[in-house]
Formats: structure tokens, C-alpha cells, sequence
């Protein structure tokens, strides 16, 4: 895989496990960390020599240890930048939305906003800094508040950590315990030597007793006691998921490291004796005497050991190993030009077209060529129409809207070349955490004539304190970071407690790296790689949004000589991806032979074979056992540009629910209807009409489908001129496929709000 530019890292440092583990990733992952950095609580009047009497909580820091903290300038020979915690935690929301007003009262200053001067100072000693880095695993509270502070300073936030006991294992760890599993973090910190002794217990699960053991020490000893933590935190969860209690993530206990690797360790640090306390509600702490930085023997341990997690999961390796057996031909057969319609799509520009039924709003193909001929002021021209849209609209029960209730955009773009002066005038738009979120293509000549930028917007007319959203910004190993103005999701709320949930286009990059993905091998296997790497991310996204089933999806493909073949390949992943368990080979169109009991027990199974065994999508038990397909409705799409140069980019709509039904009608039309409230639907438009008879074949779409007020979102993807009568959204394409990896004249993506 690719590797990213060294960065220059400023590491934040508690003296715990997670934040000094973190810095051995930046290493391993080609930066230099060049200072640390750290926050205490400012001693109270009783406390002597340097050393702590008591233990002070922080809902954002760990300050159990901090006297210790000194010691790590000298045994990683790494200057140590520190600062007093100043105020409370004033926001303690889970997104932290930087409201904290300029006052010198320290009970109105978020604690958070202590990063701001420590940081500020690091970058005027340290000039080159540019990334931070910090140990959150799945800690929304902690990693928004860095990622808050890191954007206003101009740094990347780093957080190699973030949904470390989800990400791929090694295959001998999966076939150990359970407990091992859930401690695999730990098993890693102990296979590159690491030393990290718990100092702190504040969970029913934990007592007195494991104070001052090495949880991440070698061998059996230190195996059998992470069994020991698991085992604990197991019975105090109640059988609920316990990964990030095993690893203390959620304050159940807290450590001190004291070791690690020699190529970051120059010393270790030792202690003379350590003094137990116990408080109240099952709190127990130590008191540490006599710590001093000592001197050690080299080990040998090299940055390359430090395990980072496979790049696929193990349903995705299974996928992208099937797809290369079923087409290792398809590329030499494949490569050709995929033909389009002789001519350029005929457009008229006209006002957008509004769209509501119930809770959702949709203003579709906003333009502004009158604003001038580039990029930027069109998106300016854009950007005021909006707004004066949004402030002269005002919902009967919700009230007057703004650019916060928008939750997905579509923008298309003449040229990719245009991204950047139009995201400078798009960014602008929001401002709040959780922008909407996107996905951005380049149509090239298939745009209108002098219309350089085209967006549509999705608003949510509900009640804003219901909409979830997720704006991950942290370089990980997990998904790409978001570097521009969307979320990877936002999720709305329906009735019932059903939600939509609307997920920005995936692109294939390494989320380490943040550089397109790619093996030495020919172009076609690297797009193989690249398509099964992006429907990767949409998955992860969606199980991290407790999306339950996707209620269809688009696969964006960029112009280019082996277009049909990369098609086939999209639509094979999404087939096999959503392929009952037992019943692979089935062929969808005739509908599979479902049996109740299985859709709702078998995947609980050690006989299930399906790949997507171990994924938590598709969620096999919501699936009507009347429907006439598992597969969601497919198309994809081939447009002239995809963002950072990328082939392909996947963008999908999944709904958390109790019930799907998936269907087939004449047309032909795929749907997935979710608890009867909300339905997807494509029709597909056969390939070699003429512009006229095309206008013929959505006639009746437009007379049957989108005089429905219910319906709230109709796309039109399409190879031909446009309709004079089309009453949503168009995406002017270069060529369309549909299930089966049919080719087509053009696609249709309804949906409807019941």
C-alpha cells in the first residue's frame, strides 16, 4: 500500500497505554514525532515533592500519573511541552460543538480549550508540526474535541487507534478465545514489548486486585490476565458488548506505561514502591513513590513489527479473492470503449426543481451561470440561492430551515480541476459539526452549456435533536478521513423508530495513507482491489451508523477503456455481498427460496457459510420472507471524473429497521420498501432509443411515479437529452448499467415517503 508524506506529529501524551501506543503507529507509518504534549491538573496546596496525593477526574484527560509524565521527556528523548488544565467540562455532549464563550471564569472555559495555548506554543517552538496524534479507540467525546481543536490550529489529526477491536486480526488470534479477541490491542502492545500497568479501577468489574498489573505484559502471565480483565468485564456487561471495556476505554480502569520498543524508548522508567487506595463505588487507585527514568539493554524490536491491521476484512478478502476466480478473462474482453449516444446531452436551465413530501425536502439542479464563467462564482451564485430558498421556506410544523437541515448534496462538476474554487465557496455554507453528506463527480461536456457547477440538496424537515451524523476527520486505519466539508453519514429519523441513513461517496483510498490504493499489479487488478476496498467503506460506515440493510445503491465509475468490465465487477460485489447464506448460487431474478427459520437464526450458526458471515450487514433477519429478491437495487454509472483521480466511488442509502421487502415489477423496477414507510426504487431505461423515444419510455414514469406526493427524491441518470418534464434531479452520464450488469440508456432512482 501506499505511503503518505512524513508528517511532523505532535503527540498528546497521559501517560496511558493508548496515547504512548499511538506514537509507535506514527512511526510505523512514516512520521516523526517531534514534540510531546501534555495536560495536568494544576496541584493543589498540599501536595509536595512533585508527587500526587490524589486522584482528580476529567471527563476529557487522564490525570491519574500526571507526576510521572516529566519522566517520558528523558526515555523518549522527545521534548515535553505541558500545560494546566483550565475550567470544566462545560460542553458534555458527544460532538463537541465549540460554544464556549471568551471569558477568563474558568467555570464558563470547556476544559478542551486548555489544547488551544499548549498547542499554540508547540507550533512556535515547532514550526515544521503540522499532525497531532492521540489515543482514542472509540471515543467519540475525545476524538471531536481534538479533531475540533486540530482544525482551527491547521493540524491532521491522527488517531491510529479509532476502531482498533474492529478492524481486521491475525488469523491465529481469531481462532484463540473469545477474550483474547477482545484484548487484541493489548496482544499487539505485548508483542512489540510494551509495559503498561493499570493504576486505576473505577468498574464493578475490576477491584483493588489488578492494580499495579502489566496489562499488556508478554507470555502467559500477561495472556491470562487480559483473559482475567475480559473475563470480568464480561460478567459486569451483562453479555453486552465489552470491547471497549476490556480495553479500559471507557474509564472501567486506566494505566500507566513504564516500557516500550527501543526504537522509541531510550529509557524506562522505574518506580520504588506504589501505595493502594481505595474510595468509594469501587473506585481504587494507586500512589506512586520513588519513580526515576533508568537506563535499558537494547531489543531488537524494529518500527516494522509494530502490527498494523490488515488493509480488507475477512468477507472482503473472501470477495475480492471470489471476484478474481469468476473474472480473470473479463479484462482483455473488456477492453473497449463503452459506446455513448452520438451527441452531448441537450439541456435547458431552468429554475430547480422543488420537491416535498412529509418530513423531506429536495432542491434539485441548482445553477448560476449568470454569476460568471468560473467554478468559484458560479458556486457563490449557488450558495445565495439556497439560502434565499431555505429563508423563504417554512415548515408547518418545524418552522423556518437553514443550511443545518441540509443532510446530503449532490454536486457535479464540468472538470474535476474546478474541485478546489468551488469547495471554497461550499464550506462556507455550514457550520456546524456534522456538515451534510456528499458525493461530488465531474460530467465534463455532458453539463449544460456554461454551467460549470450543479448541486442538489436533500433537506430534513424533522426534528433537528434526532438527526446522528458521523464526521470522522482523524486519520485511522479504519475508514478515509473526512478533509473536506461532509460526513461520511447523517442519519434522520423516521416513524416508528426507523431512520434513513445518508452516506457520502467512497472512494478506494487507504485510510492510513489517504492515497488511492494500489498493489504492483496490472490496472484492471488494481481496480478489483479499489472497488472491493471502497464497498469496504461504505460498509464500515454503515455498520458504525447501525445501518441494518441498504435500501439501494450507485456505483460511479470514470471514463475510461474497460468501463463495461468495471461494472460487471461492481455488480458482482454487490450481488455476492447481499447472497443469502446457503444460497449463494441463487439466481435473483427468479427469486430465492427463503426459509424463515434461517433468515432469522441461521446466521447465528456455525454451519453458515456466507462470506458476509461475520459482517453485521446485510441484517438477514429484517428481510421479508415474501420477497422476491435479497439483492437492493443497482446501478452503475459512468461519469467523466471521480474525486483525487479515483475509478471508482461507491454511494449507498441504508435504513435501520425492523422489516424489508424487496421486489420486482414490470418496467423493469427493483424496490426496497422499509416498514412499509419508505420506498427505493430503480427503473431501468433500455440502452439504443432514440432521444424521442427515450422521452416515451419515462413518460408514463413521470405520469405514474412522481405525480405521487409521497415521493420526495427522483434522479434521473441518463445517457440521453433530457425530458422537458422531468421533475427531480438529473445526473447527465456517459453510460448506465443495471442489475446483472445490464447496459442501459439510462437509470431511475425514485423515492417515496409513505
Amino acid at each position: 500500500m501506499p505511503q503518505a508524506t512524513g508528517l511532523n506529529v505532535i503527540a498528546l501524551i497521559s501517560g496511558g497505554k493508548d496515547s504512548l501506543y499511538s506514537i509507535l503507529h506514527c512511526i510505523r507509518n512514516g512520521h516523526k514525532v517531534v514534540a510531546l504534549a501534555n495536560l495536568y491538573p494544576e496541584p493543589s496546596p498540599s501536595s509536595q515533592n512533585d508527587e500526587e496525593d490524589e486522584d482528580i477526574d476529567s471527563f476529557m484527560y487522564q490525570t491519574i500519573g500526571h507526576s510521572i509524565i516529566p519522566l517520558y521527556e528523558e526515555a523518549l528523548g522527545i521534548p515535553l511541552y505541558r500545560q494546566a488544565i483550565k475550567g470544566n467540562a462545560v460542553d458534555t455532549s458527544r460532538i463537541y460543538k465549540n460554544t464556549t464563550t471568551n471569558t477568563n471564569d474558568p467555570d464558563e472555559t470547556d476544559e478542551t480549550e486548555s489544547l488551544v495555548p499548549l498547542l499554540t506554543r508547540i507550533q512556535q517552538a515547532h514550526p515544521e508540526a503540522n499532525a497531532v496524534s492521540a489515543g482514542a479507540i472509540l471515543s467519540t467525546y475525545q476524538r471531536t474535541r481534538i479533531e475540533n481543536i486540530a482544525g482551527r490550529l491547521g493540524l491532521t489529526p491522527l488517531a491510529w487507534l479509532w476502531m482498533y477491536p474492529s478492524l481486521p486480526a491475525p488469523g491465529a488470534r481469531l481462532a484463540d478465545s473469545l477474550a483474547v479477541a477482545q484484548a487484541g490491542l493489548l496482544e499487539d502492545m505485548a508483542a512489540v514489548g510494551c509495559d503498561a500497568r493499570i493504576i486505576k479501577v473505577a468498574s464493578g468489574g475490576l477491584d483493588e486486585g489488578f492494580l499495579w498489573e502489566d496489562v499488556s505484559g508478554p507470555g502467559n502471565a500477561g495472556r491470562m490476565l487480559r483473559r482475567r480483565v475480559a473475563k470480568a468485564m464480561g460478567r459486569f456487561a451483562a453479555g453486552e458488548d465489552v470491547r471497549g471495556a476490556v480495553l479500559g476505554e471507557g474509564g472501567e480502569y486506566e494505566t500507566l506505561a513504564l516500557d516500550g520498543p527501543g526504537f522509541l524508548w531510550k529509557g524506562r522508567i522505574g518506580v520504588e514502591g506504589v501505595e493502594v487506595r481505595v474510595g468509594e463505588g469501587g473506585v481504587a487507585f494507586v500512589r506512586i513513590i520513588g519513580a526515576r527514568c533508568l537506563g535499558k539493554e537494547g531489543d531488537g524490536v524494529r518500527p516494522e513489527d509494530v502490527r498494523r491491521p490488515g488493509l480488507l476484512d475477512e468477507g472482503f478478502v473472501a470477495a475480492l479473492e471470489r471476484e478474481r476466480e469468476v473474472g480473470e478473462n473479463e479484462a482483455s474482453v473488456g477492453d473497449l470503449m463503452v459506446g455513448t449516444s452520438a451527441s452531448s446531452p441537450e439541456w435547458t436551465v431552468c429554475e430547480p426543481v422543488h420537491r416535498q413530501s412529509g418530513s423531506s425536502w429536495t432542491i434539485s439542479n441548482i445553477v448560476a451561470p449568470e454569476a460568471g464563467p468560473g467554478a468559484g462564482e458560479q458556486m457563490k451564485g449557488i450558495a445565495d440561492k439556497v439560502e434565499q430558498a431555505l429563508k423563504t421556506f417554512s415548515h408547518a410544523e418545524s418552522g423556518l430551515r437553514s443550511t443545518d437541515d441540509i443532510v446530503f448534496a449532490t454536486v457535479l462538476l464540468d472538470s474535476m480541476a474546478d474541485f478546489g474554487s468551488m469547495n471554497d465557496v461550499y464550506v462556507s455554507l455550514f457550520k456546524k459539526p456534522n456538515p451534510p453528506a456528499r458525493v461530488t463527480v465531474a460530467c465534463g461536456d455532458r453539463m449544460p452549456s456554461n454551467v460549470k457547477v450543479m448541486v442538489s440538496f436533500m433537506v430534513d424537515l424533522g426534528a433537528r435533536d434526532l438527526r446522528q451524523g458521523l464526521h470522522v476527520q482523524s486519520r485511522s486505519y479504519w475508514a478515509p478521513a473526512n478533509i473536506g466539508p461532509y460526513s461520511q453519514a447523517m442519519s434522520v429519523s423516521l416513524q416508528n423508530n426507523s431512520r434513513l441513513v445518508h452516506i457520502a461517496g467512497q472512494i478506494p483510498l487507504d485510510p492510513a495513507s489517504m492515497e488511492l490504493a494500489q498493489q504492483e499489479q496490472s490496472p484492471f487488478e488494481n481496480y478489483r482491489l479499489r472497488a472491493v476496498l471502497a464497498l469496504q467503506h461504505l460498509w464500515r460506515i454503515g455498520e458504525a451508523m447501525q445501518v441494518d440493510w441498504w435500501l439501494g445503491a450507485v456505483a460511479f465509475l470514470a471514463r475510461g477503456k474497460q468501463a463495461d468490465a468495471q461494472a460487471q465487477v461492481a455488480w458482482r460485489l454487490w450481488e455476492k455481498m447481499h447472497a443469502l447464506p446457503n444460497n449463494e448460487d441463487e439466481d435473483d431474478d427468479e427469486g430465492p427460496q427463503l426459509d424463515a427459520w434461517d433468515m432469522k437464526y441461521g446466521r447465528r450458526t456455525e454451519e453458515v457459510t456466507s462470506d458476509a458471515t461475520a459482517l453485521a450487514l446485510p441484517k438477514f433477519t429484517v428481510l421479508n420472507s415474501e420477497s422476491a429478491t435479497s439483492i437492493p437495487p443497482f446501478l452503475a454509472v459512468q461519469v467523466e471524473e471521480l474525486p483525487r483521480g479515483s475509478d471508482i466511488e461507491w454511494q449507498g442509502l441504508g435504513g435501520r429497521c425492523e422489516q424489508v421487502k424487496l421486489g420486482i415489477a414490470e418496467g423493469p423496477a427493483y424496490t426496497t420498501t422499509m416498514d412499509g414507510q419508505y420506498t427505493y426504487i430503480t427503473i431501468e431505461v433500455e440502452v439504443g432509443l432514440s432521444d424521442d423515444a427515450c422521452e416515451k419510455r419515462l413518460d408514463p414514469v413521470i405520469k405514474t411515479h412522481c405525480q405521487n406526493p409521497s415521493l420526495c427524491q427522483a434522479v434521473l441518470y441518463t445517457t440521453y437529452s433530457l425530458p422537458e418534464a422531468w421533475p427531480g434531479q438529473v445526473v447527465p452520464c456517459r453510460s448506465v448499467w443495471g442489475r446483472g450488469g445490464r447496459r442501459l440508456g439510462a437509470g431511475v432512482v425514485l423515492q417515496q415517503l409513505h
